[in-house]
């Protein structure tokens, strides 16, 4: 609940300067605080998103060679483990192997990941972000500056309410 209040009263006094822009006109208001909302719910979504998969991939982690610290010690290059094959016939093929593992690690990161990317909490910021450039365009409310300046002021506000909710309370 104190999270709430803290996040609401934060909201409240950021919105007062920013009323202010109104008696410059309208159209810099809208482009202002339309920027603001879409680059603070892109910013708290992506965050939002990762977090979720980061803790995700977290529990799937498995520790499976453990070696206490009196073995790095005595052996800090596995130079006498009994399972490791001294002896190499073909580097080649060996490096060839490799690299096919390397190309399919990658791509099974890539789809492992890509829900982070297409997640629900990206999406919808980004559907707000365009339909509200283009209804200001359409409109003729975008003053191209105030966006500009709102998309950034809304990246840093994203990040601290998202600091707040997501990052220090994990």
């Amino acid at each position: 609940m104190a999270k709430i209040k803290k996040t609401a009263l934060f909201i409240v006094l950021l919105h007062v300067p920013i009323a202010l822009l109104l008696v410059i006109s309208e159209a810099v208001f809208a482009s202002f605080e339309i920027a603001m909302l879409s680059g603070a719910m892109i910013t708290m979504g992506s965050l939002y998103a990762y977090r979720n998969m980061i803790h995700a991939k977290v529990g799937e982690v498995e520790v499976s060679d453990h070696k206490d610290s009196i073995d790095v010690l005595d052996d800090p290059y596995d130079l006498y483990d009994d399972e490791r094959d001294l002896e190499i016939a073909d580097v080649k093929a060996v490096i060839k192997a490799q690299k096919q593992l390397q190309k399919k690690a990658i791509l099974e990161n890539t789809v492992k990941n890509g829900s982070a990317l297409i997640s629900i909490y990206r999406v919808i910021p980004y559907v707000f972000f365009a339909l509200g450039f283009i209804a200001l365009q359409n409109n003729h409310m975008l003053h191209l500056l105030a966006y500009l300046i709102g998309l950034g002021y809304g990246i840093v506000i994203g990040y601290l309410i998202s600091r707040e909710w997501f990052i220090h309370h994990s």
